[in-house]
């Protein structure tokens, strides 16, 4: 299976890297806001986000998804971006391109049922990071689009938007 990981040099991305074999591609070789960079993109099998940056990024989602022909997609979203957490202290450009993020996939999975956004919970330190990694790395290889809902990865459980 070939697999094109976004946000590359991440602190999950880095984590997955232990897993999954793939070509992980930071900003400096695929910034998302560039549809010229997404334009060299080859096919892939699989596509697993972890790029978080700006909400300018989401703008070029749907041709990533297009471009690299990708039968499994997988998002990792966030609680900020998920229940419209505003309250909490924090980047709130993230939080929105989280939540721009989420209506995206929930569109795109109309009509192509092959996206999967994934609610990895709290991580704050490397153990907690490779602890997702190694979670969804047992799992994505035979995921089975079922539901248009976020999966919550810590608690196994789908939640809705």
């Amino acid at each position: 299976m070939k697999i094109l990981v976004t946000g590359g040099n991440s602190r999950l991305a880095t984590a997955l890297k232990k897993y999954i074999e793939g070509d992980f591609f930071g900003r400096d070789k695929l910034d998302l806001s560039n549809k010229d960079h997404i334009d060299r993109l080859g096919t892939y099998d699989c596509v697993i986000h972890t790029a978080a940056r700006t909400s300018s990024m989401n703008e070029n989602l749907e041709i990533l998804f297009l471009k690299t022909h990708a039968k499994k997609i997988f998002l990792f979203t966030s609680k900020q971006g998920t229940f419209l957490n505003w309250r909490q202290p924090g980047n709130m450009e993230y939080g929105l391109e989280k939540l721009t993020m989420n209506f995206i996939v929930y569109r795109h999975n109309m009509e192509t049922h092959n996206a999967q956004l994934i609610e990895p919970g709290q991580m704050d330190d490397e153990q907690q990071y490779d602890r997702i990694a190694k979670k969804f790395a047992d799992t994505y290889a035979d995921w089975q689009f079922t539901k248009n809902m976020i999966y919550d990865m810590d608690v196994d459980r789908y939640i809705g938007f």
